[in-house]
């Protein structure tokens, strides 16, 4: 049932995944042309973050940090949501999912580009663990609510095959389970991944 949903709305994951992939490209080239006075802001905070890990005696899980990430998280699928419903405002989904792709892009390049190979240790193991999960369950949430605008509006125009409300159900089961998925990112980026920033930042 899965690859049946996927193979019918394969061009919307293809386009989720392009604008994704070109949000963290351009992050990338963002961060390798930041001026010489912002690169050396930005990397005193990291030196400066790195420092303070140091001088922790044991990792520092963070129930609170959890609780931010995952209501992040799940504002940014309701949000998709309430655009999905609205038709209109579908540009905007996309334009989310680039700017993801964005802020991903410009951190990795930046700390990988100032860190080089410890920079490459700390972003596996610091970000990769919860992106695992988040970047999936976007581009879920994404499809699902463009796919569930396309349907609400060719019922505007009579060309449904299905009732509407069954469109609906379905959108909103999709965007929960991406829910499901970004709340267990947001206990990992909460408890996991501070234990691996913390055995990195030794190395520092």
């Amino acid at each position: 049932m899965i690859g049946l949903y996927i193979e019918e709305r394969l061009f919307l994951f293809i386009l989720v995944g392009l604008l994704f992939t070109m949000g963290v490209v351009f992050g990338t080239l963002s961060a390798q042309n930041l001026e010489y006075g912002q690169k050396t802001e930005l990397l005193q905070y990291i030196q400066f973050f790195f420092q303070g890990m140091k001088q922790e005696t044991e990792p520092v899980t963070d129930a609170v940090l959890a609780g931010d990430a995952i209501f992040n998280h799940l504002k940014t699928v309701f949000f998709f949501i309430l655009l999905g419903i609205s038709v209109i405002g579908v540009p905007l989904i996309l334009f989310l999912l680039f700017a993801k792709g964005y802020i991903l892009g410009f951190t990795i390049g930046f700390i990988l580009q100032q860190l080089a190979g410890k920079g490459f240790l700390f972003t596996v193991t610091s970000v990769f663990p919860h992106y695992v999960l988040i970047i999936p369950a976007l581009m879920i949430a994404g499809v699902a609510n463009i796919d569930l605008a396309g349907a609400l509006l060719k019922s505007r125009f009579g060309r449904v095959n299905r009732p509407v409300s069954a469109d609906l159900l379905q959108g909103l089961g999709i965007s929960g389970l991406a829910m499901v998925l970004l709340t267990v990112s947001g206990l990992i980026e909460g408890f996991v991944s501070p234990m691996f920033i913390y055995w990195v930042a030794k190395l520092f």
